[in-house]
């Protein structure tokens, strides 16, 4: 009969194994963030580094009750629902690290972590229980309901805070990360007029990723499977991949720092009146132009009176048709302030008001224009489409076309042969 014994050795060997690489992956990662984050003053990566550092805790744990090494699981029992507790809210804030100017830990954000702190009082007991009841609890091998009221209180609390605590935390967070991505998304288009450059896709696969995380950590605590060996395997493998991903976009990710001009709220009047050129007018390619009364409360405490508003309009319009300050294909919303000696948010208020267009939208549609009148142009045939691209502003020739075609119906190649059907009879006349 042949014996299968060590083939069994080998694959519970081979899964202990697994269980430990989580465990050094996140050590490391948290170890290069935090030496990141020091030399480059970047509160991201002490943050995120932060969150690899909870996870290297979690993940020994795991470890060690892969190997039933319960007398040690008795010095890290005690921190650890709070530990896991942090997990939620200090992914939390590593979103608003990533996606607000300028972020800088402060006193408030501690709130975040009062469940844990609660939690971690309320499992004070386990401290003083004999250690004997220690490991009895640890290793469920008490008897149910028959057990001391300690081991049943402690039990209570384990089981409230796996399966109710988390859950409505993970529920909470998410509604709050999804809302900061999205005003993270409306700041981009509000300061820039060029987002190719801007990475904003990974921190929504990112936050999809913790998500998946937090799924199937769940499921392998709710369905009971959590023993089996497949499922062991498949596990670690899944948060192996999860936080290597997360964390070399971590250490790549760059801090957001828009330095926000503080101009004089005196704004001077201009004299001349320019007339607007014909073509695509900012406002024709708003896609979501908002209602006069959504307007009006947004900026209700505005401290622009409606002289200043109209002055800073006409400066506005005049830079852009006069000087073409467009064209730049790094432009941005402080750029324009700095030189209108203004702030960034009477320049974005304007630009909503009178055109009903954020930042991106505003800029983009005259260089639309501007495009479409060098293409409109015989002495463009000189010029490739990448040339008089880079001519409107566009940092590249696939966002040009992206764009061109979004607002005009037809890429720019079809719009200069459209240009050279017109042309020819006229010629043949």
């Amino acid at each position: 009969m042949r014996n299968f014994a060590p083939k069994e050795v080998d694959v519970e060997s081979f899964i202990t194994i697994l269980y430990t690489l989580p465990v050094y992956q996140c050590l490391v990662l948290a170890i290069l963030l935090f030496i990141s984050g020091s030399e480059t003053g970047g509160s991201s990566r002490i943050v995120f580094g932060l969150f690899n550092l909870l996870l290297a805790v979690y993940f020994s744990f795991n470890l060690l009750y892969r190997l039933k090494a319960f007398e040690v699981i008795t010095y890290f029992y005690y921190p650890i629902l709070p530990v896991i507790l942090c997990f939620i809210p200090t992914f939390y804030l590593y979103i608003l690290s990533i996606t607000r100017n300028n972020f800088r830990f402060t006193a408030r954000y501690f709130i975040h972590f009062l469940p844990a702190v609660i939690i971690l009082l309320l499992n004070t007991p386990f401290l003083f229980m004999p250690f004997a009841k220690k490991i009895e609890y640890l290793s469920f091998t008490f008897r149910g309901l028959q057990s001391s009221p300690l081991i049943l209180y402690l039990l209570i609390i384990y089981t409230v805070t796996i399966y109710l605590v988390i859950n409505i935390q993970l529920v909470f967070y998410l509604f709050l990360t999804i809302r900061q991505y999205r005003k993270h998304l409306s700041f981009i288009e509000n300061h820039y007029s060029n987002t190719e450059h801007i990475d904003t896709g990974w921190t929504r696969s990112f936050m999809i990723s913790f998500l998946i995380f937090f799924i199937i950590n769940n499921l392998l605590y709710v369905v009971g499977f959590r023993q089996h060996p497949v499922a062991g395997i498949l596990y670690t493998v899944s948060m192996l991949g999860i936080t290597l991903f997360a964390g070399i976009r971590g250490l790549n990710q760059t801090e957001i720092s828009i330095s926000s001009v503080a101009g004089n709220d005196e704004i001077i009047p201009l004299q001349e009146e320019e007339e607007e050129e014909e073509g695509i007018q900012p406002g024709d390619l708003a896609a979501d132009p908002g209602d006069v009364s959504s307007r009006a409360i947004k900026y209700h405490g505005s401290p622009l009176t409606e002289e200043q508003k109209n002055v800073l309009a006409e400066k506005l319009e005049t830079l852009m048709q006069n000087e073409k300050v467009f064209t730049q294909s790094n432009l941005t919303i402080d750029h324009l302030a700095q030189r209108l000696e203004t702030n960034s948010k009477y320049i974005s208020q304007i630009i909503n008001e009178f055109y009903h267009q954020n930042y991106f939208q505003y800029i983009n549609s005259y260089r639309i224009n501007e495009a479409k009148l060098l293409l409109a142009s015989p002495a463009s045939d000189k010029y490739s489409i990448l040339g008089i691209s880079n001519m409107a502003g566009f940092a590249s020739k696939s966002t040009f076309n992206t764009a061109f075609r979004k607002f005009t119906g037809m890429t720019p190649s079809e719009y200069k042969e459209q240009r050279d059907k017109v042309i020819s009879p006229v010629q043949e006349r």
